[in-house]
């Protein structure tokens, strides 16, 4: 409007033809100037105004969120175990840090006391909580310096002792993924009142030469064969084929595959005591004592001449041969058959070392001595000092390199020990109780990668000849890496990523376990009880660089 009502009035004036027209052009350009810099001034000033507004209701938003995130952070703190990182998604939306120090004050302007996460140590003092929050609404007009803050709260920490958590549990032998299929000269006995079982999550079996497993084989993913006068002296379970085409199974024999294809072929002179159960089909031409089912798969079974079955034969498909040789009644094209479930065997336990997990029965920690230099007589004798300790210990020998040499080192238990390491050799060694009262002996390589899969840091552990567990120690062995066995005598527990056996290899089970795990179900459980937070301290914003 104001530069119509200009123009209209420099054309009155040229019109006339008066000398006035040029002096009213540059009068008529000055209040355009002047004009336009009042408009863009007050455009300005507005922009301004609607930037300075949304970046202080930003500031507000962030710091309600991250004080929101304090708060929730503590509470959280109060009631359950300790998170090294708690969040939000939604409004209000913050992440909370916490890091611990051991010094009960603040030793100055500066404290590098801090350690970041959960307390691991007994002598934590303090808690710090670091919230960030982030604005619902951002600022606008280049307004953002206030959309995140970030407030430091600080609590005095008391922790809580935790009672002994490691209950006894997991098979005999537990594998994740068995590379080497054959059980050779194994003696697997039962040492306490719990069954064996070996397990496998992956990976087949040739169970041979005159093995003897006292227990219940249970293969997770793989296929079993017993062969060569192997006993199995329990149940056999399989996801895919069985075959036992000389020895002996006394108990019932499941081959359950998804599939509908599974198959049991019992060869003459072999011997199943109890039931055949198959999703698939069957080959007899040995012996079965119990009742056979054979569903739901419809494939053909054979039975053979000179077969024998103690009870009847039930099938979702048809049969040929030996009828005579079925001793019960014989169905065929049944429907609804189900197999039996193959029982679970459980996930992989990433198994990583912490300390304030390996407690006494009062809570006391073990006792812990690390060792960075392994040669031969220096770790003989710190292992022979480590055995007369009269509360359980912890030797650290991970600081000496890939393997940990314990050939031909005899110990004398007076209590409990952990050794750690980053592999283990054994060979020609006896283990045993300093007195009549029994002792656990635990060989860990820890796994520190949580992904319930086997993370080796190096190589592979063996367990060679002459290697004596005696009747007053149960051993564990928990590895990441493959174990091998030969030539000895061990009373406990393995657990491994592979196992394998040659010569003769006896294994007396007794349950131990690990601490905060519980072995038989894959579960891992939270240490109990973190620790009591005091009335706060401090808090204070803290500057976002």
């Amino acid at each position: 409007m104001l530069l119509k009502t200009i123009g209209a009035t420099y054309r009155r004036l040229a019109a006339t033809g008066t000398r006035e027209a040029g002096a009213a052009l540059i009068g008529v350009l000055g209040v355009m100037g002047v004009s336009s810099a009042v408009a863009v001034t007050s455009t300005t000033m507005s922009l301004h105004a609607v930037g300075f507004t949304s970046s202080t209701r930003a500031g507000v938003q962030a710091e309600a969120a991250a004080t929101a995130g304090i708060d929730f952070a503590a509470a959280k703190l109060a009631a359950s175990t300790c998170q090294p990182e708690y969040s939000s998604t939604t409004s209000p939306i913050f992440t909370v840090k916490i890091s611990y120090s051991t010094l009960a004050t603040s030793p100055g302007d500066v404290d590098s006391s801090w350690v970041t996460g959960c307390p691991t140590n007994a002598g934590a003092a303090r808690l710090r909580l670091i919230s960030t929050g982030h604005a619902a609404s951002f600022g606008v007009a280049g307004q953002s310096s206030q959309d995140v803050r970030r407030v430091e709260a600080i609590y005095p920490y008391t922790p809580t002792p935790a009672s002994s958590s490691i209950v006894p549990s997991g098979a005999a032998m537990y594998a994740f993924s068995q590379v080497d299929p054959t059980i050779n000269n194994l003696t697997l006995n039962q040492g306490s009142t719990t069954k064996p079982s070996i397990q496998y999550l992956s990976g087949s079996v040739t169970c041979t030469s005159h093995s003897v497993i006292k227990g219940d084989l249970i293969l997770g993913n793989g296929s079993a064969s017993v062969t060569s006068g192997c006993t199995i002296d329990g149940d056999l379970y399989a996801t895919n084929d069985v075959s036992i085409v000389s020895g002996e199974v006394t108990g019932n024999v499941i081959s359950h595959s998804a599939n509908g294809l599974g198959y049991v072929n019992v060869a003459k002179p072999a011997i199943v005591d109890g039931d055949i159960y198959s999703s698939g089909s069957v080959s007899i031409s040995g012996k079965v004592g119990g009742s056979i089912v054979v569903g739901p798969g419809v494939a053909n079974s054979m039975f053979y001449a000179r077969s024998s079955v103690g009870g009847s034969f039930v099938t979702a498909g048809t049969f040929s041969g030996a009828a005579a040789s079925i001793k019960g009644t014989i169905t065929t094209r049944k429907s609804g058959i189900v197999t039996p479930a193959i029982p679970t065997v459980p996930r992989w336990i990433d198994f990583s070392f912490n300390a304030n997990e390996w407690l006494v029965s009062a809570g006391t920690p073990f006792a812990t001595q690390t060792l960075s230099s392994c040669s031969s007589s220096n770790l003989a004798n710190a292992l022979r000092t480590a055995q007369n300790s009269a509360m359980p210990i912890i030797i650290d020998t991970r600081g000496c390199g890939a393997n940990t040499d314990l050939r031909n080192i005899d110990l004398a238990l007076t209590s409990d020990m952990l050794i750690l390491a980053n592999n283990f050799t054994l060979s020609s060694n006896t283990i045993a109780s300093s007195n009549n009262t029994a002792k656990r002996l635990w060989i860990v390589i820890p796994d520190n990668v949580q992904d319930n899969t086997p993370t080796c840091p190096s190589g592979s552990s063996s367990i060679g000849n002459n290697v004596n567990v005696s009747t007053l120690v149960n051993a564990f062995v928990y590895s990441p890496c493959p174990i091998s066995n030969s030539g000895d005598i061990w009373r406990g527990q393995m657990y491994a990523s592979s196992i394998s056996t040659s010569s003769p290899f006896t294994l007396s089970f007794v349950p131990i376990g690990l601490p905060n795990v519980n072995l038989s179900t894959g579960e891992v459980f939270s240490p109990p009880g973190t620790g009591v937070l005091g009335d706060r301290l401090t808090i204070r914003d803290v500057v976002i660089n």
